[in-house]
């Protein structure tokens, strides 16, 4: 019995040491196990990226198309007016229509950068493919807002329509004045009374017209209106040189040789001094100080400041000779630094 016992006790001894060594030796090995582990951050939900601004759009709707009109008139001298009243027309929507919206799309990409830099790049809120992939799509979007990308396809097709146009409209100007090698025409507008006491255009050789022809067939202030804002004056090229100094640099040859020397110097110091007050609706008028039935007066009718700083008024000039009037638009430009607007053509 005694034997027994003491058999009994020594295995349980034995178990319990067992045990005691063992539980302390599984225990450090799970705490090991899990010092071990790499870490893992929790999970989170990124917040929404920005959304890219939309991109300007222009239309080819309200592109003048007044580049043949002149063709229904007879008489060349109409013929070179109504060239002249087209081309304000296609230069105004240079001015106000395609110089903008190259203005707009350099606007556009600075925003978008802009987004990406301030909102985006460097955020931990965003992962790294949030982060890539916006990038990714706004450069893509700048990309296709150069001026050869993809969204500046229609503003390419309707500047080269433009240009072509000009260039049209100054050639059939020149074939019809005598200016640009072309001969003088031979037959100008004179006004006669009617049999019913009216006033009637004919085309027919005019004496009296001749001192006008000289002067476009010289090369001395030829149309003024054919600069415009094109040219050099908006970055398009050589369309126009400008005038010579004096009159020749504010005043257009259609009023100019029908005018003294006293009464360009009068016309022209009206047209210098709407350029100084720089506002649509600004006139200064004049009188001729040898004849009784000359005056006149020069209008601004627009007024457009470019990018690059340059501005562009459209003046109205008009003269009146022994009742007689005569009215020709112009574009004047002054650019950044400048003292004085002068004509382009």
């Amino acid at each position: 019995m005694t034997k027994h016992v003491y058999s009994m006790v020594h295995v349980l001894v034995a178990l319990s040491l067992l045990a005691g060594t063992g539980s302390p030796a599984h225990s450090q090995d799970q705490e090991v196990a899990e010092a071990d582990r790499a870490y893992v951050a929790p999970a989170m939900t990124e917040p929404d990226l920005p959304t890219l601004p939309a991109t300007p759009v222009l239309s080819q709707d309200g592109y003048p198309d007044c580049r043949e009109d002149f063709q229904k008139i007879a008489a060349p001298f109409d013929k070179a007016e109504d060239t002249n009243r087209c081309t304000v027309l296609l230069d105004q929507y240079y001015a106000e229509v395609l110089t903008p919206f190259r203005q707009r799309m350099i606007d556009h990409q600075n925003e978008i950068s802009a987004i990406y830099t301030s909102r985006v790049a460097g955020k931990m809120d965003y992962s790294a493919k949030s982060r890539d992939d916006f990038y990714a799509a706004m450069m893509a979007e700048h990309g296709s807002s150069d001026p050869d990308g993809a969204h500046l396809e229609t503003y390419r097709t309707l500047e080269a329509r433009y240009q072509e146009d000009r260039a049209y409209l100054q050639d059939r100007f020149c074939f019809n004045t005598g200016c640009g090698g072309y001969p003088v025409p031979e037959y100008a507008v004179v006004e006669e009374k009617s049999e019913k006491g009216g006033k009637v255009k004919t085309a027919k050789k005019s004496k009296g017209a001749q001192k006008c022809k000289k002067s476009r067939k010289r090369g001395g202030l030829l149309g003024g209106i054919l600069g415009g804002v094109a040219g050099n004056a908006a970055g398009l090229g050589k369309v126009g040189t400008l005038i010579s100094s004096g009159v020749g640099a504010v005043l257009v040859g259609e009023i100019a040789c029908q005018l003294t020397e006293d009464e360009q110097k009068e016309a022209a110091e009206a047209t210098v001094a709407v350029t100084k007050e720089e506002e649509v609706g600004a006139t200064a008028t004049w009188k001729s100080p040898t004849r009784a039935g000359v005056s006149g007066s020069s209008t601004v009718t627009a007024l457009n400041t470019q990018p690059n700083g340059r501005k562009c008024l459209s003046i109205t000039d008009v003269a009146i000779i022994d009742g007689q009037e005569t009215r020709v638009s112009k574009q004047m430009c002054r650019g950044q630094g400048e003292e004085g607007y002068t004509i382009l053509a």
